[in-house]
């Protein structure tokens, strides 16, 4: 497959779920949002965040076994706590690289056919710091933004396992520019399903 044009389409559905994130912070008032993929058995990973800190190389990776994002992840139930530092399966890696501690914090399974990953909610905002755990209401907006995120990570191959049909690339080069019109046309079929895939991932996105 042409690299470069993964590469963009990858980069730029991480982009756009930061964005969302972003969003989702202002909504819930907390200090920052994430979401959690799994790498093999044994970690999950940050695939986006609202910490850009979060996104760049060197990150800690997450044990599946020794942590609450890990245990959301196993057992599909979300966690909410008002002071997470305070307990054992708490994963203090991520607190160390950011130099801050984990109050307010919940881990919500990304759940559509079946778990996909993990989105965490962490700290109060600054403008919320007088208030503590997360209310109902704002842990059923997280949920429902869950819901919204495991639904596009379905169509994403190797997760989902949804194969787009092969008339479904008809249309995708309205608006774009010659030179991708032409990376997608040199694709072969299969190519061109991973590609769609991730496409139809960002524009979901966009759109919520």
């Amino acid at each position: 497959m042409s690299e470069p044009l993964v590469q963009r389409l990858i980069q730029a559905t991480r982009q756009e779920l930061a964005r969302a994130l972003g969003e989702l912070c202002v909504e819930v008032g907390a200090a920052e949002s994430s979401i959690l993929l799994p790498q093999e058995d044994a970690d999950l990973v940050f695939f986006a965040s609202s910490n850009a800190a979060l996104m760049q190389p060197g990150t800690p990776h997450v044990p599946i076994n020794a942590s609450f994002s890990g245990i959301a992840y196993r057992t599909g139930q979300m966690i909410a706590l008002a002071d997470a530092a305070t307990q054992e399966p708490h994963f203090k890696a991520v607190d160390a690289l950011l130099h801050y501690t984990t109050h307010e914090y919940a881990a919500i399974p990304l759940a559509d056919r079946r778990v996909l990953g993990v989105l965490s909610i962490v700290n109060r905002a600054p403008d919320r710091s007088g208030s503590r755990s997360f209310t109902i209401e704002e842990l059923r907006r997280a949920q429902a933004f869950a819901g919204e995120v495991a639904r596009a990570l379905e169509l994403l191959p190797g997760l989902g396992g949804v194969t787009p049909h092969e008339d479904d690339m008809q249309g995708l080069d309205k608006g774009l520019d010659k030179e991708l019109i032409n990376e997608l046309r040199a694709l072969s079929k299969a190519e061109r399903r991973v590609t769609h895939a991730l496409a139809r991932a960002l524009i979901h996105n966009r759109a919520e």
